[in-house]
């Protein structure tokens, strides 16, 4: 098996990637506990000697997939936005949630929320790393409320962003991704005047 720090080729990297989808497409269809790694690598085309190449069992294949969606969205969250830089609210646009559109172009897995039978643990990982992208990188200037940056109103604003987002998923994603950061927009317009990225 790979180290986490040796870099694999970008076939190896093309395999990991066909394996989680199939995974993923499998759990939407049958739940997490009917999937088996003969039916992940018979869905993705290959054979378990491919899959135990990369994965000791369908369990380490499911902690590097979290693991991957976890880093995505806190990514996707701050990547537009210059250390240091302030932004204020009144000037952001569609553009200004790269989160939406990486939820949006990864549907499979955030339908995986859900699924009554899904990937255990899985119902706490998305505010889990959305509060930690705004505590980690986040300042905010508020309009009324001095405890906006406290973890605690941090944490709702995780949970609340979160819901939304399902909720989303739950419609079958009605709302384009426009309409849905205009939606937050409007919402963190509500309480903040501007913002920091740290």
């Amino acid at each position: 098996m790979k180290s986490k720090k040796e870099r694999l080729s970008p076939q190896a990297e093309r395999t990991k990637q066909h394996l989680k989808e199939a995974y993923i497409e499998l759990i939407n269809e049958k739940g997490y506990s009917h999937v088996s790694v003969t039916d992940i690598v018979h869905r993705a085309q290959y054979n378990r000697a491919t899959f135990y190449l990369y994965y000791l069992d369908k369990f380490h294949l499911t902690e590097e997939l979290l693991e991957e969606m976890f880093r995505q969205i806190k990514r996707t969250s701050t990547e537009r936005y210059k250390k240091g830089a302030d932004v204020l609210t009144s000037a952001m646009d569609a553009d200004s949630f790269e989160l939406i559109r990486f939820v949006y172009d990864n549907r499979s897995f955030f339908n995986l929320y859900l699924t009554e039978d899904t990937i255990p643990g899985l119902h706490g990982e998305l505010p889990q790393a959305i509060f930690e992208m705004l505590d980690e990188g986040f300042t905010f200037e508020g309009i009324h409320n001095d405890h906006i940056n406290s973890q605690q109103f941090k944490r709702y604003m995780a949970y609340g962003t979160s819901g939304l987002i399902l909720e989303w998923a739950k419609t079958g994603y009605e709302k384009s991704p426009k309409e849905m950061t205009g939606t937050l927009i409007d919402i963190v317009r509500s309480f903040a005047t501007a913002f920091r990225f740290n």
